[in-house]
Formats: structure tokens, sequence, C-alpha cells
């Protein structure tokens, strides 16, 4: 028997427990049960029974090729310790079908006043893999006067997959009593949905062994008006879209033709696409897809032209979004001109409210097609539902929730409250927008894949399952966690090329091929420092001299001190340079910072290299325009990124390399946009454009055109005819490098940095009441919120406010959980 095992024994026989801290407020925590029937924890305000759960979990354990499985119900513990705030319960559970013991301890703890958390470890030292799914139900002591969920203020039941797994209830004296989880890569689940198609058709398709499906769910109308109500989290449940069963639909709707192509369909349903294209040519029909159900789409097509498909939702005769779970992005499905290509993708539906939805297929290309499409069919899936969470031998395998509980006001404050919540329960310590900040990034944070459970980063649900390695530096370097630093870096180095190039993103259950010059590999070495800084860990030397390596010779090959790149070195990433440019501010103020962190991961660089770097950056200001040029082709156009280099200085090195002048002449440039009367200083405005065009007009600036503009193609089809005006890289409000560089002209002494730093993390939660959560950027041009772009909602790697906090001077690293003296 191991060690661990004992271990184990002793916590379950012999816990101890120290002084606990007693709370003013009422939430407190009562064993209820017996010996004979077990003990189970009921949550309580003051006197009032809040929770009244029958079990503590439910477990299905299976062996390793599932052909013998067994199903542990309602577990109670036979022992309990514990108090009003920390309680454990224990219990050696015997699986008779595998001759198994499985040691169990179920731990309550008191949080603070409104947040208690709730941990259950599972180890076994009997066999070398158990699959298991586990599922946690938290029953309302009352009938709750209504559910809510983190995107629905009322929502019917069934799974919710949505951007942030919260959900609660209401009590009829309205108390919010919301239950939370911790992050996939510590509970061990993913809510991924989709991967990318082959290489050569682009976009997303659902996957085929598809985890989690049910990760939370609500109690649906129906088990309600039979009063069965809960809120449930199901951990390790994997539907296997190959296996089940499956119903054939009829699409019985009409085809609406799209475009100035004809459609023809004859006898055998085959639909000929023929004409001039003009850009989109095609149908749409309405599909027979319904709430919380998985169908897969296919067809086989041949032609001149490559196919696109569209999923919209239809809500009262009109298109909105775009489906988000599966088939997405499918522009160029290529196909042959003579020989069937099949398409097969598979999407999850979630809750939709009911809504309709519209299926696009045909092309959007701008020259004459000729396309047939025949055999398409829709199919609902019932899939078989397989384990695949992991308990290894002689590990503790842990899943942990969080319950709080506070005064019901509204939607809005749930969601806010959702997120500072769970950060308050990790132990997490800073102002709101800090804590919420630090739970999104929590939740974009899960495995791989079933078969990988290594943390993967997402940026926000619109780009998994990739993980964008610049934005996952981002993320991952704003905590002091350990692990997660150190197995994603370690990620990282697995990508690096035979160049020393590390990859721009991870794609699970597909490949890449996108190492670029681009900042990616600067960013891996700044983060091998900053583990070595910070852990003190031995990092893999051949990978670092690479990596060295490649800098050096891809972006300053004669050594001159002026960098060059088919990219630019920030997030503007919409342009390459052929050939490589040395025109642009931010990549000779970032290649400054790679001499500065070659030379201090012990590699031989000269003070006087640095010196040079430095200089080619500081030569970047315009005194006459009093402003970095972003790119010296387009002297007029501003960003924030151009000082992202001085930001780095100033956070890694703690020393600058621009004068207060400059820092503060540019910021002076930059417009100050959407102005509001209840912002914390309503004499500025709340948002500023990352990037922009300083003019001679009476408001000093205008959005890029076609005609001006540095990003080619992109914004010659982009920004012409004012289509993009205060969207995206025209003019649109990015947190991150937008409130480093205010940071920056803090430490520079700038008057007005600390008024905009909290405006615009004010703007974050504030400005769209109905999106109060971190965002990828706001637009600063825009007459409702309603034209925000949906795809942009929860952006992970705003967390980084955290470092310019730091350098700021208003939160220490003690104040994250994970920081280690």
């Amino acid at each position: 028997m191991t060690q661990l095992y004992h271990k184990m024994r002793i916590l379950f026989l012999l816990f101890c427990f120290a002084t606990t801290i007693a709370y003013g407020q009422n939430i407190n925590l009562k064993v209820v049960g017996n010996a004979k029937e077990g003990f189970n924890v009921a949550i309580y305000n003051g006197e009032q029974l809040l929770l009244q759960n029958t079990e503590e979990f439910k477990l299905k354990v299976a062996n390793l090729d599932l052909s013998e499985t067994t199903e542990l119900n309602n577990w109670k513990g036979s022992e309990w310790t514990g108090n009003d705030s920390l309680i454990k319960l224990t219990r050696a559970t015997y699986l008779s079908d595998f001759d198994l013991d499985v040691l169990i301890m179920v731990t309550y703890e008191i949080i603070n006043s409104n947040i208690v958390k709730k941990s259950i470890d599972l180890f076994q030292s009997g066999m070398p893999l158990l699959y298991y799914i586990l599922e946690e139900n938290f029953k309302p002591a009352e009938t709750p006067s209504q559910y809510v969920t983190f995107e629905y203020d009322d929502f019917p039941g069934g799974f919710a997959h949505e951007m942030f797994p919260s959900a609660g209830f209401v009590t009829p004296d309205n108390q919010l009593v919301g239950i939370l989880m911790d992050a996939g890569y510590k509970n061990h689940y993913t809510r991924s949905t989709r991967r990318r198609f082959n290489g050569h058709g682009g976009g997303f398709v659902g996957m085929r062994k598809l985890p989690d499906t049910e990760l939370l769910s609500v109690a649906t109308l129906d088990e309600r008006s039979h009063g069965n109500h809960y809120i449930q989290q199901r951990f390790g449940e994997m539907c296997n879209l190959d296996a089940g069963k499956e119903v054939k639909l009829k699409i019985v709707g009409k085809l609406d033709k799209v475009g100035s192509a004809a459609i023809k369909t004859n006898k055998t349903d085959v639909i000929t696409l023929k004409g001039k294209s003009a850009g989109r040519s095609g149908f749409e029909v309405i599909v027979p897809f319904k709430d919380q159900k998985i169908y897969t789409v296919s067809f086989l097509s041949k032609g001149n032209s490559p196919i696109a498909l569209k999923l919209f939702r239809i809500k009262n005769g009109k298109k909105t979004v775009e489906l988000e779970h599966g088939i997405k992005y499918i522009d160029q499905f290529p196909i042959k001109e003579n020989e069937y290509t099949l398409f097969k993708g598979s999407i999850l539906v979630p809750y939709i409210e009911n809504d309709s939805v519209s299926m696009f297929i045909g092309t959007q290309s701008e020259k004459e097609v000729n396309v047939q499409i025949k055999d398409l069919q829709i199919v609902e899936k019932i899939p078989q539902k397989e384990p695949y969470n992991r308990m290894k031998m002689g590990e503790i395998s842990t899943k942990t929730s969080y319950v709080f509980v506070e005064p019901w006001t509204n939607h809005h404050d749930f969601v806010v409250s959702s997120q500072s919540r769970l950060a308050e329960g990790k132990g997490f310590k800073g102002s709101l927008i800090e804590k919420m900040l630090y739970a999104n990034s929590n939740m974009l944070t899960w495995i791989t894949s079933i078969d990988d459970f290594n943390p993967s980063n997402v940026p926000n649900m619109n780009y998994a399952p990739d993980m964008y390695n610049r934005d996952s530096f981002f993320s991952i370097v704003s905590s002091y966690n350990e692990e997660l630093n150190v197995s994603v870096w370690n990620q990282w180095a697995n990508t690096q090329n035979s160049k020393g190039a590390v990859a721009t993103i991870i794609t699970p259950y597909m490949g890449t091929i996108e190492a670029k010059d681009n900042e990616a590999t600067i960013q891996f070495l700044i983060w091998a420092m900053l583990n070595k800084r910070r852990f003190g860990v031995t990092l893999p030397k051949e990978k670092i001299d690479k990596a060295v390596n490649y800098v050096l010779n891809e972006f300053d090959e004669n050594r001159d001190g002026i960098a060059e790149s088919h990219f630019t070195l920030s997030q503007i990433d919409i342009n390459k340079y052929e050939p490589k440019t040395d025109k642009l501010a931010v990549n000779q103020g970032i290649f400054a910072i790679a001499l500065k962190t070659i030379k201090e991961l012990g590699y031989d660089i000269s003070d006087a290299y640095i010196q040079k770097a430095v200089a080619g950056y500081l030569d970047f200001y315009d005194v006459k325009r009093k402003h970095l040029l972003f790119d010296r082709d387009f002297p007029d156009v501003i960003t924030m990124t151009d000082l992202e280099p001085e930001f780095f200085s100033l956070w890694l090195f703690k020393e600058p390399m621009l004068t207060d002048e400059m820092v503060i002449n540019h910021l002076e440039q930059m417009p100050i946009l959407n102005k509001v009367t209840n912002s914390p200083h309503p004499e500025y405005g709340t948002t500023a454009p990352v990037c922009v065009r300083l003019d001679d007009s009476e408001k000093g600036y205008s959005y890029l055109t076609a005609d001006y503009q540095p990003f080619r193609e992109f914004g010659e089809e982009n920004y012409k005819d004012h289509a993009r005006d205060g969207y995206y890289y025209n003019g649109g409000s990015w947190l991150r490098p937008e409130y480093c560089a205010y940071v920056v002209g803090l430490k520079h002494g700038w008057a007005k940095a600390k008024p905009l730093m909290e405006n615009r993390v004010w703007a974050e939660i504030n400005l769209n009441p109905k999106w109060p959560y971190s965002k990828e950027f706001i637009p600063t041009k825009w007459t409702s919120t309603d034209s925000w772009w949906p795809s942009t909602r929860g952006l992970c790697w705003n967390v980084f406010i955290l470092m310019a906090n730091e350098v700021a001077g208003l939160r220490t690293p003690d104040m994250d959980p994970d920081f280690k003296r």
C-alpha cells in the first residue's frame, strides 16, 4: 500500500482542526444524517436552509476498455469532523465489480461571508487507471422564484453551454444562490465543442467525440412541475457521435435563392448553382434544429468554386447571430470539378431561445460558377455517453465547486458576481475588475482534449479550441501559478521548428504550420526569463539557445540594432510586409526588449548593441508631430501599441527607454472618446482607439479609409465606405494595450493617466450594460450596443492589467493566491 494511501487514511480518520474563523454574516454549514444512513452537508443563511442535498455526488466508473462499469448513487460520508465553517466527510467505498477500495473525502469550507468552497477528493491504489463521470446536484431547499445563468435572466432548464459556466436560483425571500466551478485544467473539463476543419477547408466543425456537453445543467420546466429542482455539474462525460442513435430529419422549407446565380433542383434532388456569383450566391433554407440538441450536416458537392456554409439564428423572421458550437467560418470548403467531395460537420445547438435556424450553402466567389450539391442531409444525434475523466492509481483526483449567497438584485449583478465571487473563492485579492478578469481567465483555461490533460488557454469562446500563443502569454504570465506557467511554456517549446521559431497557435485535433517572425518567439524568451525569476526552474537550454539564435538572425541579421520583420511585433497583425520592413516603431522597441531579455538569460549581448536598438526605438519619435510613428510610410497614424515596448521595459527591467516628453506628447495626441456622464471622470472619454489617423479636422482625428491605411489589401477591403469606423483595428478600443499605455503615462508623470485608467476599466464593465465582462475590443463609434460584435465577448488576455497594476503600484504579487516568496 502506497505512502499516499496511508496519508489519505490518516487525513480521513485523524483529521485535526486548527482554530477556525468566525464569520459575522449568516452563511453556515450543518451536518445532516446519521452513522447508519450516512452524512451530508446542508448550507444555511442564518436559520434559513438554502441547499438541502440528498447526496454529495453520484459517480459512474468504468475500466479502460469500458467493458465493466459500476455506479455509486447517493454517496454520503460514513464519518465527519468539523464545525459550522469547515466540515470533512469521509468514507472508504468498496466497488465490488472491480474488487477495489476508493477513498473519498468531501470538504466544505466557508471562504468568506458569501462563499462556500466544496471539494471532492477521490483516491484509489488498486488499478492503473479508471475512467469516471462525477455528477453533483445542488438542490434548493425551497422552490425558487427563478433560475438564472450567465447569459439568461430566466433560464428554462436543460444544459447551459455559455461563455462562463455559472448558474443560480433566487429564493422566495430574494436571496441569490449561485453555483460556480474551478478552472477546467484543475477540474479536468474542456468547453471546446469544435475543431478546425481540414487544412484546406478553413473554418470549424464540431468534434465527433464531444466532451462535457452537460457540464452545467438546470432542472427543466417539466422537472420543476414535478417538484424536481436542481443545478447540476457533471464532470468527465463525453458524447460519442459515432455511436448511439441517430434520426434522419426532413428539410421541409423551400430553398430561397441568394445572389445572382441561378438555382435548379432536379428529380434526384441534385441542386445546381450556375451563373455569375458576384460575391455570394446559393440558397438559404430553414433547418429543423431545436435547442439543446446535437446534429450532423452532410452533403456531396462538385464544381469549379469552393463551398461556403453558414448557420444563423432567426428571431421574429430576422437573421441575427451565427451559431457558435460547431460549423462556423466555413467560407472556402474545397471541392473538385468532376468528382463529388463529402462535407460532414456536426454542431451542438445550445439554448437559443427557441429561435429558428437558417442554413446558407453556396459560394462566395466573384467568378462564373457551376456547382452541384446532392444528398443534403441533417441527422439528429442521440450519442453514446462515455466516461473520460481519469482516476490514476496512487493519485488524488479532485473536483472543486463554489456556492455563493447574496441578495438578488438583477441579472447584470449576477453576471458580475459570478466572476468576482469565483475569484474570491479561489483566494484572489484585488479590485472588482481585477477579480472579474482573473475569473474569466480561469474559465478559459481548461484541458486540451479528452486524451490530453495539459492546460490549454484560449482567447475566448469564439477562438476556441485554438490556443493562440501570444494571447496565452499575456493571460498566463499574469498569474504566479508555477504549474500553469511552466506547463504552457513547455507546450510552446514543443512547437519550436528547426529554425528556432515558436508557433503562433496550437490547434487541438488539427495541425498548424504557423511559425513566423512575429513576437511569439520573443515572448517565449521573456516568459523563460520570468519563469526563472519567479520559480527558479531549470528550462531546456537547447530550446532557449535555438530561440535566441532565431531572434538575433531573423530580426537583425547584420547586427546593426535595427529590427526587420515580415510582421508587426504587436497584436496589430493584419498585414504582411514583403520584403521585410524596418519602418514600424513597435518592432524596434520590442526588439530592444528582446536584447535585454537575451542578455539576462546569460547570453553575450553587449550594452552598446542594446543601446543601438533603444536609440532606434527613440528615433521613431517625430518631433514635429509629437508622437511615435506607427509606420514611417503613414506618419499620420498613431497607435497605443507603440508604447508597449516602453511598458515592457518598465515592467521587466524597471527602467524607461522613452523620455517623459515623448510619452506625454504621444498620449496627448490620442483622442479619448465615448464620454459618459456617470463614468468616474465624466470630463474625459472612457475609451481610446488603439489605432487612428490624426488630421487637421475639427475633431483632430479620422478613422482609416481604403486610400489611407497601412494594412494593404485588408484595409482596402474592410475600411472602404466607412464600413468599420471605430471597430477592430480601425479605432477599436482594446483594454490591454490602452491600459498599459496609460500606466506608462503614469510612470512618466502624465496627470491624466490615473483618471483615464479608472474610466477605461469602468467602460469594460459598464459601457454596455448587457455585457459586464471582458471584451476583445469596444467600438469607439457606434449608435447602439446591439451593433457590438458578439464574437468579442469574454477575451482572456485582458487579465494582463494585473501586471500593469503592479507596475502602477496598485497591487502586489502576494495578492495572487499562487504567489510564493
